[in-house]
């Protein structure tokens, strides 16, 4: 039970509790608690989909209460101990940019990105397309998680996904597609499962190590496959 404090470390939690008003992040937690998982096994056991699964893990990640590592190509989640024991004691507080706080473990590209997504997201909800092309790759990348490597979308299945994020459906399938995320065949969609070649122009425009991304997402892939 959360002791009340007289330094105002109560009120610094107030971003971890809004996180944390959410069922399924509650019942995701619950799960991490009894060892580390997997996403495919964190959606079986939860019976969500897997980018429903990366959807909450990306918000939990930003507060810190979960950690991700690598193994295998695979994204392993665990609960934060250290974290858990401070918010019990009162003694934690929100600190999602600094050098100091939860995510002092993620690397630069990590934080980058959750803090995009942090800002241009709500819930599943694109709030704004970003101007900035950095900004904007990201959140292509976002949206791609929603896709299914292995299958193939016609157009109207494509926009219906998007819609879901925002209602300019026609810049982001176009942006997909220009970004080479995707690939288009008479109206059908795919998602590409390598990283295209790059102008230097557009490869700064891209953070990170990119084909090390695709490797992820393709094993993210199979990690959910049945």
């Amino acid at each position: 039970m959360i002791q009340p404090q007289t330094d105002g470390s109560i009120d610094s939690l107030a971003p971890i509790f809004k996180i944390l008003a959410d069922p399924a992040r509650l019942r995701i937690l619950g799960v991490l608690a009894a060892r580390p998982h997997s996403r495919k096994e964190l959606a079986s056991a939860l019976n969500l989909t897997a980018p429903t699964i990366s959807h909450h893990m990306a918000r939990l990640i930003e507060i810190g209460l979960v950690v991700v590592a690598q193994e295998r190509q695979m994204n392993i989640y665990s609960l934060n101990a250290p974290l858990l024991r401070e918010i019990s004691s009162g003694t934690a507080t929100a600190q999602t940019d600094g050098n100091d706080g939860p995510n002092s473990a993620l690397s630069p590209e990590q934080k980058e990105r959750t803090k995009v997504i942090r800002n241009f997201f709500d819930g599943s909800r694109l709030k704004k397309i970003p101007r900035a092309r950095k900004k904007r790759v990201i959140v292509l990348q976002h949206l791609l998680s929603r896709f299914d490597p292995e299958r193939t979308y016609p157009e109207k299945e494509v926009n219906d996904l998007l819609r879901d994020a925002h209602e300019d459906v026609a810049t982001l399938r176009r942006e997909l597609v220009d970004y080479q995320f995707m690939t288009r065949d008479n109206g059908n969609y795919h998602v590409s499962h390598t990283a295209p070649l790059r102008s230097v122009q557009v490869a700064q425009e891209i953070i990170g190590d990119e084909r090390a991304w695709f490797r992820a997402l393709m094993s993210n892939a199979i990690d959910k496959a049945p």
